[in-house]
């Protein structure tokens, strides 16, 4: 669901923005496997995906219904391992902000409005 979500869209909507991914799972895996598999494709759509990403396995048993952590002891090394890649998509997101003012990313490689073999290299004719 989530890439007929993405290929609705297309690239020129995601284009030169920075992500982050976040994925949770009832068990312990499920969740990194879908991650790992999303990060190409943000790429591929001209995401500039931060490195940091955040995976939260068993999720009911790490968080309540609203979101706070479940075991107080753990509070910190949660909220620590998710800042380190808030702190990089904030990063990432003023680095954007401020090139852009300098030199517009759309101008070198505009966005493809019609057909995705708007980026295929030129075929040769043949005579």
């Amino acid at each position: 669901a989530l890439l007929n979500l993405f290929n609705h869209f297309g690239s020129s909507v995601f284009g030169y923005k920075p992500s982050a991914i976040v994925s949770y799972s009832a068990g312990q895996w499920g969740g990194v496997r879908a991650a790992h598999s999303l990060r190409p494709i943000l790429s591929e759509l001209g995401c500039l995906p931060v490195s940091a990403m955040i995976h939260i396995p068993n999720a009911a048993q790490t968080f309540d219904q609203d979101g706070k952590v479940l075991n107080e002891e753990e509070k910190e090394r949660w909220n620590g391992y998710m800042e380190r890649c808030w702190n990089q998509l904030e990063w990432w997101g003023e680095a954007c902000q401020k090139q852009k003012l300098v030199r517009d990313p759309y101008v070198g490689s505009p966005v493809l409005k019609k057909d995705p073999k708007e980026r295929n290299a030129p075929s040769s004719s043949s005579s």
